[in-house]
């Protein structure tokens, strides 16, 4: 049986120490978590873990900054960056020359941006509600998830975690006790806030915002692209699949329905079946 504890391995790269968690054997497969109060890559993809490494070689990496990955002290450029380089870090470490690349949500900018500037160290690319490749053309900017985000790293309270975690799901019985539990405990913790706050910063900061946006270079991305999306998202609405369904030259659009932003949980079996597919047979 696969747990936290006996997949966790740790890799230091460009000086930060980064855990990553590892199962299975074949084609290498990183997975990418997104953001938010209490995120790590267990707590997105550990209950995809024992179907997928069943077919892959899965890492599942702790993003700088949030699980128990280090951090710069400060963030002087933008966040999608400093993760980016992360992945490639890892990739390095383990000897990697190419590997698959799955994100979610913020970890699904962090792939695209990986794949655009590092083409040849990435194979097929699954996006899962992805943050920052699509537009938002009919809801209001930002979307009610992220606002609740937001609220939560200006004040972190119990309430605003909760008013957070209800907008990630379709169906708010996927919120069991032990899950908002889980999340309540780390996101009280004070250096996962400040992670928090200080990657949204980059963001936000003119100087360290990218020149051209992610949505606009897609054209430029050749590879072979599955992009899975939950209908009834509000974290990133599934209007933004429109544009990155027609810009991508190799892309699927698969959604989702009765499913919000986490694919992976509500839709488990779906997407497992979808993910296993896609990385093992490409668009053919």
């Amino acid at each position: 049986m696969h747990t936290a504890e006996s997949t966790t391995r740790w890799v230091t790269a460009d000086g930060l120490k980064l855990r990553y968690h590892e199962a299975g054997s074949g084609p290498p497969l990183v997975l990418l978590h997104g953001s938010g109060p209490g995120v790590s890559g267990w707590a997105n993809f550990g209950g995809n873990l024992a179907t997928l490494a069943e077919h892959f070689r899965c890492l599942i990496l702790d993003q700088p900054g949030f699980g128990a990955s280090g951090r710069p002290e400060v963030y002087e450029r933008n966040y999608l960056r400093i993760a980016a380089d992360a992945v490639i870090g890892l990739l390095d470490q383990l000897d990697l020359p190419s590997a698959h690349l799955l994100g979610n949500s913020m970890g699904g900018a962090v792939a695209t941006l990986v794949a655009l500037e590092h083409p040849r160290r990435v194979d097929r690319l699954v996006l899962m509600a992805p943050g920052g490749v699509g537009v938002n053309v009919l809801g209001p900017e930002p979307s009610e998830g992220i606002r609740r985000l937001l609220d939560f790293t200006a004040d972190p309270t119990r309430d605003r975690v909760l008013d957070w975690l209800r907008t990630m799901v379709f169906d708010q019985s996927i919120l069991t006790d032990e899950l908002v539990e889980t999340r309540l405990r780390t996101a009280a913790d004070p250096a996962a806030i400040a992670a928090l706050r200080d990657a949204y910063a980059t963001f936000a900061d003119p100087a360290l915002a990218e020149q051209v946006p992610l949505w606009a270079q897609l054209r430029g991305l050749r590879h072979e692209v599955l992009m899975l999306w939950g209908r009834d998202d509000r974290v990133t609405p599934v209007e933004g699949a429109l544009l990155p369904s027609r810009q991508l030259p190799n892309a699927d659009l698969r959604l989702f329905g009765r499913c919000g932003h986490w694919v992976q949980i509500e839709r488990k079996a779906a997407f497992e079946r979808a993910v296993t597919d896609f990385l093992t047979h490409g668009l053919h």
